[in-house]
């Protein structure tokens, strides 16, 4: 059954279609922000929008519920312009303190609007409120950040990436710009300017608070972290506490969902080009999110959510279902096909391009290993669940096991039914989820405060 909902599912997102909508005049901020989720919207409008939620941009969840945002535009190595967002809290602001900044990292066919769509339960405005400087990352391809410097969507040059690109360069370059916007990570060029007056050891212990910034990503978020710190030795520096919400590191136990994937179907589907995945995202996930508002259609559509993401129904918020259906983004096909090269080698490697073409980038036939052992687990926080379908407690241990020494913290969440994807959309979010980060971050500024 999970097999077929996946196949119908990857059949629904393969759809093209073009109706030739047009935008409303006062959707022009939206559709200088997210033309798609402009289009989306108007698609929707159509058939009388049941939630305000319902394909809204970062922005309009951002301001809907008291907050204000920046919009930073962040070019990547290889060129490709990332939209990212700063969540506003005026009231920390106007205290003039300096606030610690968070970047969250969101999943697979997501984007920022992951971390703030689970009303009341978002882990971007719970840590806003509680005085931190949270960044939203969209990485390249999704339907925020399809600019680039000198490529065009409609090139198959421009969807020429996997999450390797995106932990290398994305991430990296979003951090780097956090680090120039906000002071922090500044600590080693400030040290040196003032050696002369104090100690290194004094002015370590009453500055590190001021140096690093928080990471946290979620799936596929953890795999561009663990690619990013094992690929650039040392560049853990940056980070005071990296939280890796379902840690993905390995994919080889298929007693979950990654054992309903039609691996050499979906290969050959995926191979026939460099393009988007799903393509025409604006009105195939418009119509989705229209079908799944009637009631006689919401049960499939959380079945075929369930199917693909990973969800506890007992903890979804079904009248729900078609704003989460509205907020499903885009990747490329490229990144698919790494992930399905990912499930069947069982450990993050490069991407394997043939015998050939592998010897002439890395030398051997095989693409090369991510060194996980390089990583610094002091640094790291695992929270997994018993019951992932995707990031499964083998998976899991398999990722403990490749580290050269245990993490800071390991927190398996006790709901014996809590799911992959109930991270972002379960109803008890807070106390399952959302206070084990808070409490994660807190105990480590405590502890760097002492």
């Amino acid at each position: 059954m999970a097999q077929f909902l996946v196949f119908i599912a990857f059949s629904i997102f393969t759809v093209n279609a073009s109706y030739g909508l047009s935008i409303d005049e006062d959707s022009g901020s939206v559709a200088s922000t997210n033309p798609t989720l402009a289009e989306e919207q108007a698609f929707i409008k159509l058939f009388g929008s049941k939630d305000p939620d319902e394909a809204a941009t970062c922005g309009q969840l951002i301001e809907s519920r008291g907050f204000e945002y920046e919009v930073h535009y962040v070019t990547t190595e290889d060129g490709y312009i990332l939209q990212n967002f700063r969540i506003i809290n005026r009231y920390t602001r106007e205290s003039g303190k300096k606030l610690k900044p968070i970047l969250l990292l969101h999943a697979f066919a997501t984007s920022c609007s992951a971390w703030l769509v689970n009303s009341p339960a978002e882990l971007g405005f719970l840590l806003a409120n509680l005085g931190y400087d949270v960044w939203l990352i969209n990485v390249r391809g999704t339907s925020y950040s399809t600019n680039h410097t000198h490529l065009d969507p409609e090139d198959p040059q421009f969807w020429d990436y996997s999450f390797y690109e995106i932990g290398i360069y994305d991430v990296t370059a979003t951090v780097e710009y956090i680090k120039k916007e906000t002071g922090f990570g500044e600590f080693f060029s400030y040290c040196r300017t003032v050696s002369e007056k104090l100690s290194m050891t004094n002015f370590v212990a009453h500055n590190l608070l001021i140096t690093t910034i928080i990471v946290i990503g979620f799936s596929q978020g953890t795999i561009q972290l663990l690619i990013q710190m094992s690929a650039i030795p040392g560049y853990d520096k940056n980070y005071d506490l990296v939280i890796l919400i379902t840690p993905i590191g390995f994919l080889g136990d298929k007693s979950g969902l990654v054992g309903a994937i039609p691996i050499p179907l979906l290969r050959q589907l995926l191979s026939l080009r460099n393009g988007p995945f799903p393509p025409m995202s604006a009105i195939t996930f418009g119509s989705f999110a229209v079908l799944c508002e009637r009631p006689i259609l919401t049960p499939i559509c959380v079945n075929v959510l369930g199917g693909i993401f990973g969800f506890n129904t007992q903890q979804l918020n079904v009248s729900r279902t078609f704003v989460y259906t509205s907020q499903i983004d885009r990747s490329s096909n490229k990144n698919g096909l790494h992930i399905l090269q990912f499930i069947e080698s069982n450990h993050l490697r490069y991407f394997d391009y043939g015998e050939d073409k592998n010897y002439e980038l890395y030398g051997s036939a095989e693409p090369p290993e991510f060194p996980f052992y390089k990583i610094n687990p002091n640094k790291l926080v695992f929270i997994s669940g018993l019951n992932d379908q995707v990031t499964t407690p083998i998976n899991v241990q398999n990722l403990r096991n490749s580290l050269c020494d245990r993490v800071d913290t390991d927190h398996v969440i006790t709901d014996p039914y809590f799911n992959h994807g109930d991270i972002v959309i379960a109803k008890d979010a807070f106390p399952l989820f959302n206070d084990i980060v808070v409490r994660s971050i807190e105990e480590k500024m405590l502890h760097d405060e002492l």
